[in-house]
């Protein structure tokens, strides 16, 4: 029986991974003619993503807000800056405009073993 059980679990996150990354390519298609819709697809996605157990690809994870949970089109909704500190270190923030909240990627900088070495 736990084999079973375990056979089981792996059909429903691959399905919930199918249908979550569908409606994630549904949201970005439709987000420029609906955007309440769009919006609706991404919470449907996390909702399979945590009922299942599942992690949202990268790629579409940083497609959505981490404040307010909203489908990110570029241009329309949100902004890229790209910074470059030589201290802190380089990053990307991304700039939602339905909730103004800031999200930052750091970049990191593969050194040549030369450059560690001096």
């Amino acid at each position: 029986m736990g084999k079973n059980r375990k056979n089981h679990r792996a059909v429903i996150k691959k399905i919930a991974k199918s249908r979550m990354i569908y409606l994630l390519q549904k949201a970005h298609e439709i987000f420029p003619e609906n955007k309440d819709l769009s919006n609706r697809y991404v919470y449907l996605a996390r909702r399979y993503a945590q009922r299942a157990r599942v992690e949202i690809p990268l790629k579409w994870k940083r497609r959505i807000c981490n404040k307010c949970k909203k489908f990110l089109y570029p241009g329309m909704n949100y902004r890229i800056r790209l910074h470059s500190h030589k201290g802190k270190g380089s990053h990307v923030s991304l700039t939602c405009f339905e909730c103004n909240h800031t999200t930052r990627y750091f970049i990191k900088i593969k050194r040549k073993k030369k450059e560690l070495l001096n």
